[in-house]
């Protein structure tokens, strides 16, 4: 190589050096704490970092800089290869999206914006798939150097989803009802419960599970499926089929109770249990029964919260021992404080998405619903 060339190839690279120094130089790690940023839903301080379990939880805050960007940590089954359970990571902007991305990496750092001028507003970056496929975990915030980061403020209304696949958001963004499970087609900020918590403008959180009901699991060969019931894991940060993340597995920790009280509580379970119960009365018996120590249960944990037990959008075989169940619920405690609302069922015109789950249409009506039943019981 001759020496103009090498002295041209010593230059480049100094110049690189110095270009890397002076980024690195221009941006500020922003800590994850309650001075900077507001947690949403059921999240986990790791010395790590905010481990992300179930739907729809993450943070949100207000941001003023030219640069935004964040590093995603994967969990166990993060091997550096996207695959159909690969955790799925949003950023909205001000409402708008401007990242979301599949965390196949171990960790991976991303650019939300990269402006000449200052972004101003609110930032929320949320896992939109859900805890049983994946997990996930927000390690890091980066800001220039002169930008400026605040908590959101914590709305006045408060609600919390506890339901099954419709509430994840499986399929919602597979217009194709043969296909089936992926969590890069599963988005739980399109689902009727994070546009009702939009609607209202209430902060959420999200227990839910594809697949699992009060009694029973899916089933298609008609045996019970005991293991899969929201009960069982209603009082833990998450749900995990084997994935860990940090060695942490979420449904070995207790959830704070105390750290979101809700306003109201929307139970939407009873989908799954269906493929079992079958129309037998002893099984849907045992259903009402379940589903009456269930709200129990909910209650003790939210002791101020309305509840309003919905089925329907998947079909509603069980709305009436559901309804049953709240009205027992409601006989032997002495509380009054909880309702049923049926669901109207998916219409084939609005889309029917992957394995038959509703489309965004379909959750965009059931959310109108159960707006309407909230708004009424808030008059009250």
């Amino acid at each position: 190589m001759k020496r103009i060339e090498k002295l041209s190839l010593l230059i480049s690279l100094i110049f690189l050096l110095s270009s890397s120094v002076l980024i690195w130089s221009e941006n500020k790690t922003i800590a994850l704490d309650s001075e900077h940023v507001r947690k949403i839903g059921r999240t986990y301080e790791h010395s790590n970092g905010l481990v992300l379990a179930f739907s729809s939880s993450g943070i949100e805050f207000n941001v003023k800089a030219k640069y935004l960007e964040v590093t995603i940590a994967g969990d166990s089954g993060a091997r550096g290869r996207e695959n159909d359970s690969s955790a799925r990571i949003v950023a909205f902007v001000n409402g708008e999206r401007l990242l979301d991305k599949m965390i196949s990496k171990k960790t991976e750092t991303f650019t939300i914006f990269d402006e000449k001028k200052n972004v101003e507003g609110l930032v929320q970056i949320l896992k939109v798939s859900e805890s049983a496929n994946s997990l996930a975990a927000i390690t890091s915030l980066s800001v220039n150097e002169k930008g400026k980061v605040s908590p959101s403020k914590e709305r006045d209304f408060k609600i919390e989803f506890i339901g099954d696949s419709i509430t994840c958001g499986y399929g919602v963004d597979d217009p194709v009802k043969e296909h089936h499970f992926k969590t890069s087609t599963e988005d739980s900020t399109k689902t009727y419960a994070f546009k009702t918590a939009q609607a209202l403008n209430a902060d959420w959180s999200f227990v839910s599970v594809s697949g699992w009901g009060i009694i029973s699991g899916y089933t298609g060969n008609g045996e019970k499926n005991p293991d899969s019931v929201i009960p069982r894991i209603y009082e833990k940060l998450g749900f995990s089929w084997g994935n860990t993340i940090f060695g942490l597995n979420p449904v070995n920790v207790n959830w704070n109770f105390a750290a979101y009280q809700p306003d109201f509580v929307v139970i939407n379970l009873g989908t799954n249990d269906a493929s079992y119960t079958n129309k037998k009365a002893d099984r849907v018996q045992e259903y009402t029964d379940s589903y009456v120590e269930f709200l129990k249960k909910v209650r003790q944990k939210n002791p101020k919260a309305y509840i309003i037990s919905c089925l329907g959008m998947m079909g509603d075989d069980l709305y009436t021992a559901m309804s049953q169940a709240v009205s027992k619920y409601s006989s032997e405690t002495g509380d009054s404080r909880v309702s049923a609302l049926r669901l109207n069922p998916q219409q084939m015109s609005d889309t029917i998405c992957a394995d038959w789950h509703p489309s965004e249409k379909t959750h965009e009506k059931a959310s109108k619903q159960l707006v309407d039943a909230i708004c009424k019981e808030r008059t009250k």
